[in-house]
């Protein structure tokens, strides 16, 4: 979903984006002159929740909204309003597909292996004084991330494909210049 334009090196809002009930409560109850506040809670929205943000890439799960809204909200500690967690909810229902959902499931196990292995002591020992964690677990969880990162590489094509195939039109053909108002 294209939220954002860029004309004359400013960010605007999509004329479609503001047909969201969502997204348009977010507008109308912005007062500054040029929106500011409302461009920073709908950048948010979308640098949160669009599986393509490049924040999403390349931050966990669990840093992404202290980052996001550390640069467009310059606040760290920002908390979303209702708005913008109805916000957020709903421009996720709306590009979720099944393997978008596979996908965010996957990045989210990926979150957790990767805490996991960030996390092992391979000198805790239980009560008994026998290893918490056999380095030959560890090992095999080391040899099998090449597969991991593989297919998800595959799911996140595949989920592009899908994106791609939804805006795609009959016979074909591509869209025109002026054929779609966003």
């Amino acid at each position: 979903m294209n939220l954002f334009d860029l004309q004359n090196r400013k960010v605007v809002i999509a004329p479609a984006a503001l047909l969201i009930p969502e997204f348009k409560e977010i507008w109308e109850r912005d007062e500054t002159e040029y929106k500011e506040i409302a461009l920073a809670e709908l950048s948010y929205v979308y640098f949160v929740s669009d599986y393509k943000s490049i924040y999403r890439s390349g931050i966990s799960e669990g840093e992404l909204h202290a980052v996001v809204a550390k640069d467009f909200l310059k606040d760290e500690a920002y908390e979303p309003c209702p708005q913008v967690r109805s916000a957020m909810t709903k421009y996720m229902m709306l590009q979720e597909t099944p393997s978008m959902r596979l996908l965010t499931a996957s990045l989210s196990t990926i979150d957790k292996l990767t805490d996991y292995l960030q996390h092992v002591d391979l000198s805790e020992r239980d009560a008994r004084d026998k290893p918490v964690y056999k380095p030959s677990d560890i090992t095999n969880s080391l040899k099998s991330i090449g597969g991991i990162v593989e297919s998800l590489h595959k799911v996140r094509a595949q989920v592009e494909k899908e994106q791609q195939s939804a805006a795609s039109l009959r016979g074909q053909r591509t869209k025109g210049n002026r054929e779609d108002p966003t």
